[in-house]
């Protein structure tokens, strides 16, 4: 079995690599994990400073351009490099990867998926890059809204009409617990032209939906910016078909063995929900 694994920002795949090393110690021998490495380079994310770089990340600006490519790179890597059963992604990998299968779904609704499941990890806002959804998300802000996302504040954020509010809200709040990584503030991602802002799906406007098991894995002290993130992508996924997992360690795939234990039972759980569907 092979499954194809996105780092978080500020990673890299042997950093990735070496956070999985209990996972791959454990797991059944014939499962394959594949790497793939972000393009851009940017800080070190919090805790991995101490390990050799380079520090990696696939979008810096989650513009729509920059995301788009982020997905195309994945696209190559099926591609190039597939098949691929299952996808793992951390933080920004994860969303990269939610943001592609659901992608996927919306271009080709009659053809199945490129992966039987996924596991995503603590993800970050899923930024889509489809001009119609942008269009209809963002296409008719009156001047006083723009001046309310160009603001970057919270209180003026949380005046702005729904679902507009709990998409800007995500980058707002997000961007600001990221900072370090991300080197910006909110207002280097949202003091821009309205189609040129991160546009975060939003389950009552963005119809796709993700029909494979799923795994979702959180960190119980995660901030609550990143929780609800988490939630938001659980909403695409099928419910009869998910599972969530949580662990102690905050923004962070599990970390000690007892943990990495659950988090193998788990996929293990998933990846027999695939075979069984398949029957």
């Amino acid at each position: 079995m092979r499954i194809l694994c996105l780092h978080g920002s500020g990673m890299s795949p042997d950093i990735m690599k070496a956070q999985m090393s209990t996972l791959r110690e454990l797991c059944d021998p014939s499962w394959e994990f594949h790497f793939l490495a972000g393009r851009i380079t940017c800080p070190p994310a919090p805790g991995v400073q101490h390990l050799p770089g380079p520090y990696l990340c696939y979008s810096a600006d989650f513009d729509p351009v920059s995301v788009r490519a982020a997905q195309v790179l994945v696209q190559k890597e099926f591609e190039t490099q597939g098949p691929f059963d299952g996808v793992l992604g951390f933080s920004a990998g994860a969303a990269i990867l939610a943001g592609y299968l659901l992608n996927q779904r919306t271009r080709y609704p009659g053809k199945p998926l490129p992966v039987q499941f996924a596991v995503f990890c603590s993800a970050v806002p899923i930024v889509s890059t489809d001009p119609v959804y942008y269009q209809a998300l963002y296409g008719s802000l009156s001047s006083e809204e723009e001046q309310m996302i160009r603001s970057g504040q919270l209180d003026q954020i949380l005046k702005l009409r729904e679902p507009i509010r709990t998409a800007v809200k995500a980058v707002a709040t997000v961007t600001d617990t990221l900072k370090s990584i991300l080197n910006n503030p909110p207002t280097h991602f949202l003091d821009r032209q309205p189609l040129e802002i991160p546009c975060p799906v939003h389950p009552d406007v963005y119809k796709a939906r993700l029909n494979i098991p799923t795994l979702h894995i959180r960190g119980k002290k995660e901030p609550r910016s990143l929780k609800e993130c988490a939630l938001v992508l659980e909403s695409f996924c099928s419910p009869s078909l998910r599972r969530t997992l949580e662990h102690r360690t905050p923004h962070s795939l599990p970390t000690s063995r007892a943990e990495v234990e659950d988090m193998l039972a788990a996929m293990e759980e998933v990846v027999g929900s695939d075979r069984r569907a398949r029957l």
